[in-house]
């Protein structure tokens, strides 16, 4: 059975861009960066949403940009080369390389859907969002780790990522790491209850 992993930047007051999708405060350093490629490069498959696949376009050309630093050029390799599955509501061209789209119609088929593919999968799916598909993983009790890294910044407003929710989540935290740039990098584990 495969393990559902979000992993999120984020800031102490809670949200994952500015109100515009403003993403200029995440932290930035090697450590941090270099963590980031060893859980990509660990995992069996990568889940987004819609709104998520905006990074397609990215790490298509961080791959190949002679002016990015390497470890930028190493996760853009990392994510193109890795499955990915975007799940939207309706049909969508996709030309990012080894994205497929699965459409689901509704909270069910998509709860459905991801449990089946925790069910096929041996090994690590990570999710980067975005923030409506994250949310919705919550929501639906999908998610079997939560590893967030907390930028040093509280942006006021823009969008939250754990709002909306109707029931409790416990977690158990697993592991926290402080990088260079101030962000610290928060695993926790879900506590599941039967």
């Amino acid at each position: 059975m495969g393990r559902l992993i979000l992993h999120m930047m984020i800031s102490v007051d809670g949200m994952v861009s500015g109100p515009q999708g403003e993403l200029d405060w995440i932290a930035n350093d090697e450590p941090l960066n270099q963590d980031h490629l060893a859980r990509l490069e660990q995992a069996d498959a990568v889940l987004l949403g819609a709104g998520g696949y905006s990074m397609s376009s990215f790490w298509t050309a961080a791959e190949h940009d002679e002016k990015a630093e390497a470890i930028i050029k190493d996760l853009g390799r990392a994510i193109n080369k890795i499955p990915k599955i975007v799940y939207s509501h309706k049909d969508m061209p996709v030309d990012w390389r080894n994205t497929k789209v699965h459409v689901v119609k509704d909270d069910k088929a998509l709860v459905e859907d991801v449990e089946r593919l925790k069910r096929e999968t041996e090994g690590t799916i990570l999710c980067y969002g975005g923030v409506r598909f994250a949310r919705t993983l919550v929501q639906q009790d999908l998610l079997d780790e939560i590893h967030l890294d907390v930028c040093p910044v509280i942006l006021g407003v823009g969008q939250p990522l754990f709002t909306d929710l109707t029931h409790r989540t416990n977690l158990r935290l697993r592991e926290t790491v402080t990088y260079d740039s101030g962000a610290t990098m928060m695993h926790y584990e879900v506590v599941k209850t039967s």
